[in-house]
């Protein structure tokens, strides 16, 4: 784990080095929190955590409408150490991108995605008693408000989550809730609240869009092994409330391989595990980033849905008509597969 630690410390350093023609600051932070299991059957596994959180962050200069609709953010990395004494998974590092948001004079939400890397996840150490992290290696959501004490002094409370996306078993997922006591150094971002985002006229009204994602996954039965592929065909539709807030829904054919053998255990004719179902969402835009959230419905499917409702979370890169990224697909708050997904959007 030294070595992610390393790694981590370098990528923040390289980070911050290229942010030096930008308004930039360096953030430390000390944190104390609990660790919650992501099913509180296993509560018995919760434990007290404390940590140090080192970030660089840097404020783009312009006067974009979507800089001053945020009230000019803030963008980072973020480097993490938790520790969690007795912890049935270990420690962990993490290492995340973050976007941070100004609003309403001293207050700030912030919201970030990457990686946890823990010391003791099952796939090493073999314990029974995990099985909540079966990976080295886990995706990190992590979303927070803070208020900012002074110029330099912000406490935050973060709300994090890691699991692998069933990328290998088990992994049920940890959840955590911290308090976060942050110092900025070499601050030179002065906050700004104009309330300067009047409306101006927008490039588009409505949109559609086509995304293709894969991935791959384990069963969660645990008597099948390997690798199962996963697909996802989504058609959206989006209404433009200004340049940077979209609302709409989408239509949703996917793919999950690894039920194809529940399938076929229980069905005495095998049916390919497709899945059809529709969704209503909401989608961020800072820039060429954006976040989109989405929640709905299975309507058909080749097996059993004991609770037909799933989730999407995902984060994407728009260049032109084109966006690609990561999202997490979910199914009644558990994750079945990452994607990665291309898009293309039709006006």
């Amino acid at each position: 784990m030294k070595r992610w630690a390393i790694i981590a410390l370098a990528l923040l350093a390289a980070v911050a080095s290229q942010a030096q023609e930008t308004p930039c600051s360096w953030n430390v932070s000390l944190s104390g929190g609990y660790m919650m299991p992501n099913n509180m059957k296993y509560s018995q596994y919760s434990s007290p955590t404390f940590g140090l959180d080192a970030a660089v962050l840097w404020r783009p200069e312009g006067n974009s409408y979507w800089q001053r609709f945020w009230n000019y953010p803030s963008f980072g990395v973020k480097a993490m150490y938790t520790r969690i004494p007795n912890a049935v998974a270990g420690d962990w590092f993490g290492l995340e991108g973050v976007i941070v948001n100004p609003f309403g004079g001293r207050w700030e939400w912030n919201w970030g995605v990457g990686f946890s890397f823990y010391t003791k996840p099952h796939g090493v150490t073999g314990d029974t008693n995990n099985i909540f992290i079966g990976s080295v290696v886990n995706c990190l959501i992590d979303l927070g408000i803070g208020y900012r004490l002074s110029d330099a002094a912000t406490l935050s409370l973060r709300l994090l989550h890691t699991s692998n996306g069933m990328l290998r078993r088990p992994n049920l997922g940890l959840n955590y809730l911290q308090l976060d006591l942050g110092w900025k150094f070499n601050n030179n971002v002065s906050y700004r609240n104009d309330g300067s985002y009047v409306s101006e006229e927008m490039e588009k009204e409505r949109e559609w869009s086509v995304a293709l994602s894969g991935g791959a996954v384990m069963s969660r039965d645990s008597s099948m092994d390997g690798y199962y592929p996963c697909y996802d065909v989504s058609l959206y539709y989006q209404h433009y409330v200004n340049p940077v807030f979209a609302y709409g829904g989408a239509i949703d054919l996917w793919y999950n391989g690894s039920n194809r053998e529940i399938i076929m255990s229980d069905e005495s004719e095998y049916r390919l595990p497709l899945y059809l179902s529709g969704m209503g969402c909401v989608e961020l835009f800072w820039g060429p980033i954006s976040l989109k959230v989405g929640m709905g419905l299975v309507v058909a499917a080749s097996c059993q849905v004991t609770i037909p409702i799933y989730e999407r979370v995902g984060a994407y890169y728009n260049f032109g008509r084109n966006y690609l990224g990561v999202a997490l697909n979910a199914h009644a708050g558990r994750i079945e597969f990452i994607e990665w997904t291309y898009g293309r959007r039709f006006f």
